[in-house]
C-alpha cells in the first residue's frame, strides 16, 4: 500500500493527465496545476464524447454518462480555484480519482486506474492518503474471500466441543 502526500497526490495527477493525453499547464516550473487547463480540456474530452469522435466513437451510453459524471466532479472542485493545489488534500484526492476514472474510461484500461483514500491508520491521528490500482483491490478482495472460506486451524489450547476459540 501506498502512503502519498501532498506532493504525490500532486505528481500523480501529472501522470494521469499525461496517461490521458492531457498536459495540464504549469505556471512555474512548481506542482501548481491551472484549473482553467484542466476545465478547458475535460470541455474538448466531453464535446468529442458527445460527438462520438476519435476514442469515443465506440465508447457505450453506460461509459459516456459515467464520463459525464465525473467531469462533472471535475468541473466542480475547479471551478473556484486557479490552482488545483489551492484544494484541501482531501478535495485534491477526489480530483485525482475522479481523472484517473476519465482516464481510465478514455484509455480502456479500468484495472490500470488508481483509486485513493484518505484514512486515519489505527493509532494515529494523521489521515494519509492510500492508493492502490483497481487490479491490486480486485486481488485483495478474492484474497480475502478465499482466507474467509479457509477452515482455521486450531491448537488443542483453543479446540473446546468441537469448536475454535
Amino acid at each position: 500500500m501506498r502512503t502519498m502526500t501532498r506532493m504525490h497526490v500532486v505528481a500523480v495527477l501529472v501522470m494521469v493527465l499525461g496517461v490521458a493525453g492531457l498536459t495540464p499547464g504549469l505556471a512555474t516550473g512548481s506542482d501548481n496545476f491551472d484549473a482553467a487547463t484542466i476545465r478547458a480540456q475535460q470541455a474538448q474530452l466531453r464535446s468529442d464524447a458527445e460527438a462520438r469522435r476519435g476514442a469515443f466513437k465506440d465508447i457505450g451510453e453506460s461509459e459516456r454518462a459515467e464520463l459525464s459524471r465525473q467531469q462533472d466532479i471535475v468541473e466542480r472542485l475547479t471551478r473556484d480555484v486557479n490552482r488545483t493545489t489551492e484544494l484541501r488534500e482531501a478535495q485534491q484526492v477526489e480530483l485525482l480519482n475522479a481523472l484517473e476514472h476519465i482516464s481510465a474510461i478514455v484509455n480502456r484500461a479500468e484495472d490500470e486506474r488508481l483509486v485513493c483514500r484518505r484514512h486515519r491508520p489505527t493509532g494515529s491521528n494523521r489521515p494519509t492518503t492510500t492508493c492502490r490500482t483497481v487490479a491490486q483491490l480486485k486481488a485483495d478482495r478474492i484474497s480475502v474471500e478465499q482466507e474467509v472460506g479457509r477452515p482455521r486451524a486450531c491448537s488443542d489450547a483453543t479446540f473446546r466441543n468441537g469448536t475454535c476459540f
